[in-house]
């Protein structure tokens, strides 16, 4: 049975610690070839993993796979069970777990969202590599992060939709696969950058703070003309590498990346609040349009009108 003092409840931020029964051999130790579909990443619904056929052997007893959880759960009434802790998740919120960590599903029906992925799917380029080597969000066996703003929630469910519009049911083509690729590694960065702000381990100096903010600032000012990172080096009175520094220190990725994330959600919150066509928004933007297409398509695997009709699709449904 189950200590008490193990139960937590209502858990506003969480990084755990590494627990000897981590190291027990007699907990289960699938490869991604026995659980995970062959490309290495799969995005599901808690629902259609419990329809899997393999599902009640597997994930109701603690076992261990070499790949990374990424939960986004709703509602309330949720638990998982991590290194022989009971953890209650009332509020809607995401769940992070490491690879080689030992967990298991609780009976309780969750609900909400997950992706699946081995280290070799993301980590096909020394960029991406980097990335998953240093990200803060797998340094410690699990972490959950609230799901508190309005524009954190829309991101995060933008991105598990269009991943979701990838699923691998059959084979994927390599245009496919590096799509769905990018849209993990940005889903990533969109969470570290959160994870980070609550985090004050990641509290940057008070001038970074500063110029962070001016940074912003400026970007809300010119992002429509102004896409390259020297014209708001030239503004803050700094190197170029020096901007990257401080944004990377708050974020995790670069200034570059940062200006791309700014111009992708504004063109997605024009695609859902207004009716300006391609052509509008691409202008509104300050974008060629066929630059507009390629960009949308690059990031989110749609082009914008398509992606467009799946939200009103969802709108018709609800």
């Amino acid at each position: 049975m189950l200590n008490m003092s193990n139960i937590i409840t209502n858990i506003p931020f969480i990084t755990s610690e590494e627990v000897a029964v981590s190291l027990h051999t007699d907990i289960p130790r699938h490869s991604s070839e026995e659980v995970l579909h062959a490309s290495g990443i799969e995005v599901n619904s808690y629902e259609e993993l419990y329809a899997q056929a393999i599902a009640p052997s597997t994930i109701y007893n603690y076992h261990r796979v070499p790949f990374y959880h990424i939960f986004r759960l709703t509602g309330t009434n949720n638990a998982h069970f991590i290194e022989n802790k009971k953890i209650i998740l009332n509020n809607d919120c995401l769940l992070i777990i490491n690879r080689d960590i030992s967990h298991k599903y609780s009976k309780r029906r969750c609900k909400g969202n997950m992706a699946l992925f081995t280290n070799s799917f993301l980590a096909r380029t020394p960029e991406k590599a980097d990335f998953l080597n240093n990200c803060t969000l797998f340094q410690s066996n699990y972490v959950i992060i609230p799901m508190q703003s309005e524009e954190f929630i829309t991101a995060i469910d933008t991105y598990f939709l269009l991943m979701k519009g990838l699923h691998p049911e059959c084979e994927l083509s390599t245009a496919d696969t590096g799509v769905l690729r990018n849209l993990l590694y940005i889903l990533l960065m969109i969470i570290e950058r959160q994870y980070r702000l609550r985090n004050t381990r990641f509290v940057i100096s008070i001038n970074n703070k500063d110029y962070m903010q001016q940074f912003k600032t400026l970007l809300d000012m010119h992002y429509q003309t102004q896409k390259q990172i020297n014209f708001y080096a030239k503004k803050l009175r700094m190197p170029e590498k020096k901007l990257s520094q401080i944004v990377y220190a708050a974020y995790g990725f670069s200034a570059k990346t940062y200006i791309n994330e700014k111009i992708l959600l504004e063109a997605i919150l024009l695609l859902k609040n207004t009716t300006l066509n391609q052509g509008e928004i691409a202008h509104n933007l300050g974008l060629d349009f066929t630059y507009f297409i390629k960009f949308f398509r690059k990031h989110t695997g749609l082009t914008p009108a398509k992606y467009r009709q799946r939200e009103n699709s969802k709108l018709n449904l609800s």
